[in-house]
């Protein structure tokens, strides 16, 4: 006899046959898994939008600039030494050289302070590579940020000034959140011609702590004996996403605990649904349902009810997830839907698994009993 088949199909019959018991027991675990299904999507959903916000806001790891003025007021270059001793700290890209230096638009505009670096290796430090994306000869990248806070919103071309003359640039607009605003080396030349490098920005590695590598950057310069500043933005990015990651493990541990009470609801189920098919599981174990068939149908029927919650709590939580992220940060900007696969997997197994855990004690009760003495009861 095929046991997987009359087993189905009598836990089916089996899980119809008390439609609003059913019904209920799966309704508790469905709202568990909801509630579960609902914090794992709001989490990556606005894990997302804040990694990009976080990105846009700080768009380098690490940030070495000189605080030694020349007689022109820029910065001078960032001493030799620095750049080696960067070299050596484990887990700290390569560090790339930067000029930074504030000029003011023509006809008494606002300053705008710029960054001068070569297109290739703004990409391998920059979190928001759109930026460097978008570098080209004349042209001047302003993310919205700085196009706000410059008065360049919605500028086509704007007019520069410096020590070497006056250049007029194209304004190229990108829509990331970083205030600094980006041109190559040979334009900045034409401005402020002279000018070293007095900036190196460096990427922290993703597999390594942030704290302990913008902590060994800090040790190692300061044994330089030179005069910089060290800014490990990439320190405070890492905060906000553990507080993202601390909040969702919390209230995902606190609803772990409404699942288990409700697959303690599947386990009762089951066991009033053999109380209640006493004579009819001697009637089957007489006529040849073996108790290896009954055990599966029990197991089966268990699996079924855990399962049709856990699958409508995982779309439910879907929804209710992405809708709660949207309405809490549409302020930041367009939130999209994270399905987190492996959350949602780890749920659906674990119903489903617990669905079969809670059928083990009702099936060894039924088979415990003797068919005849079954039969006797009543």
């Amino acid at each position: 006899m095929d046991v997987a088949g009359p087993a189905a199909r009598l836990a089916s019959a089996n899980a119809l046959r008390n439609p609003r018991r059913t019904a209920a027991t799966s309704t508790a675990l469905l709202i568990g898994v909801t509630l579960v299904s609902m914090m794992t999507t709001g989490a990556a959903s606005a894990r997302l939008t804040m990694d990009h916000q976080l990105d846009s806001r700080f768009p380098v790891d690490l940030q070495v600039s000189s605080v030694a003025p020349t007689a022109g007021g820029a910065l001078a270059a960032v001493p030799a030494p620095v750049a080696g001793a960067l070299a050596d700290v484990d887990g700290l890209g390569p560090a790339v050289e930067v000029t930074a230096v504030s000029l003011r638009q023509a006809g008494g505009g606002r300053r705008v302070p710029v960054a001068a670096v070569a297109p290739e290796a703004l990409r391998t430090v920059l979190n928001t590579p759109a930026d460097a994306a978008r570098m080209r000869p004349g042209a001047l990248v302003v993310p919205e940020r700085a196009a706000t806070s410059y008065g360049l919103a919605g500028a086509d071309r704007v007019t520069l000034t410096g020590p070497g003359g006056t250049v007029t640039l194209d304004v190229v607009h990108t829509d990331t959140l970083s205030s600094r605003t980006y041109l190559l080396p040979r334009d900045l030349a034409a401005l402020a011609p002279g000018l070293a490098p007095n900036e190196l920005w460096a990427a922290v590695d993703d597999a390594r702590d942030p704290a302990a590598v913008v902590a060994a950057a800090q040790r190692a310069v300061s044994g330089t004996s030179e005069a910089v500043s060290v800014a490990g933005i990439v320190v405070e990015r890492a905060s906000y996403q553990q507080m993202i990651d601390v909040i969702l493990a919390i209230v995902v541990g606190l609803l772990a605990v409404a699942v288990v009470i409700a697959l303690i609801g599947v386990a009762n189920t089951l066991s009033l649904s053999v109380v209640e098919r006493t004579r009819e599981n001697a009637v089957l174990r007489a006529i040849g349902l073996s108790k290896g068939q009954l055990r599966a149908t029990l197991a089966i029927e268990g699996m079924v009810i855990a399962g049709v919650g856990a699958v409508l709590g995982i779309v439910l939580g879907l929804v209710y997830g992405w809708a709660g992220a949207t309405t809490a940060l549409s302020a930041l900007g367009e939130v999209p839907l994270v399905v987190p696969w492996a959350e949602v997997g780890v749920v659906a197994v674990v119903a489903l698994l617990a669905g079969l855990v809670a059928s083990v004690a009702p099936a060894r009760a039924a088979t415990r009993t003797h068919p005849v003495t079954a039969l006797a009861a009543r």
